[in-house]
């Protein structure tokens, strides 16, 4: 039994030593060309994002809106993001806010189907990261829901049909990687190993050559901070920054406070392709239908990997059923 012991032992000096040494490896190579790493990451990026078609997946945003002190005092900093909590007592949520969604795609559609609170706390993240899914629905809830989708399908499908942009207000039109990507300038390369895997970061700004197409891009005008793209796949793992200036685009759909701080942290799904795992706010906005006063967390899961043409609800009676796939690009090499 002692020689198993020691040989267990031996093994596991061996493995971290081996990991040591990869790390340091990687930490001494040579650093990728940063316009031909960013050029590579646009490539993936817009491969991922026609990716995301095959996927249904859960997106849960919860938020506390709390005392303005708290918000933008320095002795009540948020609870993540690697600024420190100098004052608990000062973490007041006056508001707790939260919603649910199933996000599929129906015939080229973005479908995010709100589902009811789970107030009995059955649907939640297990301790291997992955989300449960056992929320109860019944027959008018499904039923309403269904109304819902269909007319937004509807006039979203008529929006298309006069190549208008598609937006709802459950689920307004995301900023893509891609585009930040060739929207913003970038500096300092250096490399770190997250999750064990090597990731080149790299600082970002608004690239003033650059022109926004919509209200959307225009808030990349006021932001800069960090970006992480995975060294192999080449996908964005992750962005961080602040708003260094108050953004309110015309329309009254969007707005930002100075100062307000934002992460997002992507998942490897598949081989070369990236989908949403966190994303983390503090501060003071609106966006479409989505309000922050405080902060606020957005988190992504229980990714499925098919295609659908039905209705897809958990807990309904509606089966998914395997549509017949269609060519999609293939990833950039």
């Amino acid at each position: 039994m002692k020689v198993i012991w020691q040989a267990s032992a031996d093994l596991i000096l061996l493995s971290a030593v081996a990991m040591a040494a990869s790390a340091q490896t990687s930490k001494q190579a040579p650093l990728p060309e940063v316009a031909v790493l960013v050029q590579q990451a646009i490539l993936q990026q817009r491969f991922a994002e026609t990716k995301e078609q095959d996927y249904v997946f859960r997106e849960d945003f919860n938020s506390n809106t709390l005392r303005k002190e708290c918000t933008w005092g320095p002795v009540c900093q948020p609870p993540f993001g690697g600024r420190r909590v100098y004052a608990w007592r000062n973490y007041q949520v006056l508001k707790y806010t939260t919603r649910h969604f199933e996000v599929f795609w129906l015939d080229g559609i973005r479908v995010a189907r709100v589902l009811p609170e789970d107030k009995s706390n059955q649907y939640g993240a297990t301790g291997s990261g992955e989300w449960t899914r056992n929320i109860p629905t019944s027959e008018s809830e499904l039923a309403v829901e269904n109304q819902r989708v269909d007319s937004e399908l509807a006039e979203a499908r008529a929006l298309r049909a006069q190549d208008k942009e598609v937006t709802s207000p459950d689920d307004p039109p995301p900023i893509l990687f891609s585009r930040m990507l060739e929207l913003c300038a970038f500096s300092n390369p250096r490399r770190e190993v997250i999750g064990g895997r090597p990731t080149i970061l790299l600082d970002f700004a608004w690239n003033p050559s650059q022109t926004p197409t919509n209200a959307n891009e225009t808030l990349l005008k006021y932001f800069s901070g960090t970006v992480g793209i995975d060294e192999e796949d080449h996908g964005v793992e992750h962005v961080e920054g602040k708003f260094v200036a108050d953004v309110k685009p015309s329309g009254g759909m969007i707005k930002v406070r100075k100062g307000t701080w934002v992460k997002i942290q992507n998942k490897r799904l598949d081989a070369s392709v990236w989908g949403l795992l966190h994303l983390r706010a503090w501060g003071a906005a609106r966006y479409f239908g989505f309000e922050l006063d405080g902060d606020g967390n957005l988190s992504a899961g229980a990714y499925r990997k098919f295609q659908t043409n039905s209705r897809v609800l958990t807990g309904s009676t509606e089966v998914p059923t395997e549509s017949r796939r269609q060519s999609v690009p293939q990833p950039p090499h």
